[in-house]
């Protein structure tokens, strides 16, 4: 009996940790809607991003997905004021990660600044759920977003 306790312990904690693993992404959790019924997701400095709901927010995203795989990526204000995108590099780099046969693996495709946002077609997933992070540039700083658990 008490075996079978101490293996329901360790069980339930490994669960526990696994749910919670990536929970809140990198940068401080957001409750917003989106403008365009996409995900909002926290903007930070990619230096930061290793301190996860601790980083400092810059400014908020939003990732509008189409059923072709073209994703479109808002960027707002703290107050979800569209963003003037002067400034920002007309190119970004996005990765899809996802775990295929228990091992991680990610594959990168390119976005344009167009008409206020960013676009590109998303690679399709090879597993599902999936991530996709975003890093782009405004006046020579790197920043981040992610979108996490997307299926």
């Amino acid at each position: 009996m008490k075996k079978k306790f101490m293996i329901m312990i360790m069980v339930m904690s490994l669960i526990g940790s696994y749910v919670s693993a990536h929970d809140e992404g990198h940068g401080p959790k957001l409750s917003d809607t989106g403008k365009y019924g996409g995900l909002v997701s926290s903007v930070v400095l990619k230096s930061e991003a290793a301190k996860g709901a601790g980083a400092t927010l810059v400014y908020k995203a939003e990732l509008v997905r189409s059923s072709d795989g073209l994703a479109r990526i808002y960027f707002y204000d703290s107050t979800m004021k569209p963003l003037d995108l002067k400034g920002f590099d007309v190119k970004a780099v996005a990765s899809l990660g996802a775990k295929v046969k228990g091992k991680w693996k990610d594959v990168a495709f390119n976005l344009e600044l167009k008409d206020g946002k960013f676009t590109g077609k998303i690679p399709t997933p090879e597993a599902k759920p999936f991530d996709i992070d975003v890093t782009l540039k405004k006046d020579g700083k790197e920043l981040l977003s992610a979108f996490d658990n997307l299926d």
